[in-house]
Order: structure tokens, then C-alpha cells, then sequence
């Protein structure tokens, strides 16, 4: 039996492969074999979408910082606390808290 050995194109580590069956062997395990299928089937899809005349989109741009609307003092230690996006408007900043409630106890300024 004659033993040949290879590289796997996608993890590039070095196996054995039987001579007979070399023609049938690429990938060094089904895992890396499952990821090759994964990269061709998105660079068909891709590759069809620009044929199409669809812009080609990429897979995430990441988060946006969000940009500072108000400012206000921290109840606690009086120093300024940024408040982004959601919290600019006053009742979201300053929330009012029912009366019903016994458990919970608005802070105050003193």
C-alpha cells in the first residue's frame, strides 16, 4: 500500500492519504470538508448576486458609537454622567416611579 501525504487546503494541516484513494481525498477531516462547502456555496451566492446587479454586501460592520444628547449630574456622587440615544428625553432620564410601590425608593439630591 503507497501512502501520500497532503496538505489540507482549509486548516493546512498534513495528512495521509492511500494512493488509491488519493483522487477522492482533499480535506483532512469531514469538519473542514463542511467548511469548503460553506466557502463555495458564499462565493456562488455572492458571485450571483453581482451578476444580478445587486451590490455585494459585507458580513457586518460593527457597531456605530453612539453620540452623546445629554448630559446630567449623577444623583449619587453629583458627577456628570453622558446619557446616549434613548435616555435624551426628559421622562426616559427621569423616570417617575408609581407611588403604588413600597419596595422601591426614589433616590434624592440631598
Amino acid at each position: 500500500m503507497l501512502v501520500e501525504f497532503r496538505e489540507c487546503p482549509i486548516c493546512w494541516t498534513s495528512f495521509q492519504v492511500n494512493r488509491n484513494a488519493a483522487a477522492r481525498h482533499t480535506y483532512c477531516t469531514p469538519r473542514c470538508k463542511a467548511e469548503a462547502a460553506r466557502r463555495r456555496r458564499r462565493e456562488r451566492d455572492e458571485a450571483a448576486d453581482v451578476a444580478d446587479g445587486e451590490p455585494m454586501t459585507s458580513a457586518s460592520p460593527g457597531p456605530t458609537p453612539l453620540a452623546p444628547t445629554a448630559v446630567r449630574n449623577c444623583p449619587h456622587c453629583d458627577k456628570p454622567v453622558t446619557i446616549v440615544a434613548l435616555l435624551a428625553t426628559p421622562e426616559a432620564a427621569r423616570p417617575t416611579i408609581p407611588a403604588a410601590s413600597r419596595d422601591v425608593i426614589p433616590m434624592r439630591r440631598s
